[in-house]
C-alpha cells in the first residue's frame, strides 16, 4: 500500500476521475495519495508536491478557493526552493497561484505573477508553444476584468492566431480562447 509506484497509481486513478468531471469521486484519491505521500515520501519529495498541487486544484475545480490556496501556496512556495523559478512545474504553481487570485477577484496580486510565468514561458518555451498560448489566454482574462478591454482584446486575438497555427482550428484550445474573445468582442459592443 505504501510503495512509491502505489501513490503514483492512487494519484492517477484521481486525475482519472477529476479528468471525467467527477470532481468528488476523485477527491478520496487526492486525500489519500496526498496523505501516504507526506508520510512515506516527505513533504519535499517531487511526487509529494505533485500530491500538493492536484489537491489545490482539485479544490479549485469544486469552487472551494479559500481551501485551494494553502495547497497552491505550499506547491509554489516548496518548487521555487527546490526546483528554481525556471522549472516547469514552479511556472506551473506560479500560474495557479494566480489563477486562483484572479477567480478571488485580487487582481493587483494575480498580475505580476501572470504576467511572471508568461515572461519565463516565453523565455524558455517560446512565443507559440501551447503552454505559452495558455499563459498569453490568462493574461487576457485578468486584463478583461481589470477593464482593460483593448488590451485584452489583443491578447485573445494574438492567443487565438497563435493557437490555429499551432494546434489547429478545431482544437479545443483555439475554440476555447475564441470565444472568450468573442464574449469579450460582445462586451465591447
Amino acid at each position: 500500500d505504501d510503495h512509491p509506484d502505489t501513490l503514483v497509481s492512487i494519484n492517477n486513478v484521481g486525475l482519472l476521475l477529476a479528468g471525467q468531471g467527477k470532481l468528488n469521486e476523485a477527491e478520496p484519491y487526492y486525500r489519500e495519495s496526498l496523505d501516504k505521500s507526506r508520510r512515506v515520501l516527505g513533504d519535499e519529495h517531487k511526487d509529494t508536491l505533485i500530491s500538493v498541487n492536484n489537491m489545490g486544484y482539485l479544490l479549485y475545480r469544486q469552487g472551494k478557493l479559500a481551501a485551494a490556496e494553502p495547497f497552491f501556496r505550499e506547491a509554489l512556495e516548496k518548487r521555487r526552493r527546490l526546483l528554481g523559478e525556471e522549472h516547469e512545474l514552479t511556472l506551473t504553481s506560479i500560474n495557479n497561484v494566480g489563477m486562483l487570485l484572479l477567480s478571488q477577484e485580487k487582481l493587483g496580486a494575480a498580475e505580476p505573477l501572470l504576467r511572471e510565468v508568461l515572461a519565463k514561458r516565453q523565455r524558455e518555451l517560446g512565443d507559440e508553444h501551447p503552454t505559452t498560448l495558455g499563459s498569453i489566454t490568462n493574461l487576457a482574462g485578468l486584463l478583461r476584468a481589470q477593464g482593460k478591454l483593448d488590451e485584452a482584446e489583443h491578447q485573445y486575438k494574438k492567443a487565438v492566431e497563435r493557437f490555429r497555427r499551432v494546434l489547429g482550428d478545431e482544437h479545443v484550445d483555439t475554440l476555447s480562447t475564441l470565444e472568450h474573445l468573442g464574449n469579450l468582442l460582445r462586451e465591447q459592443g
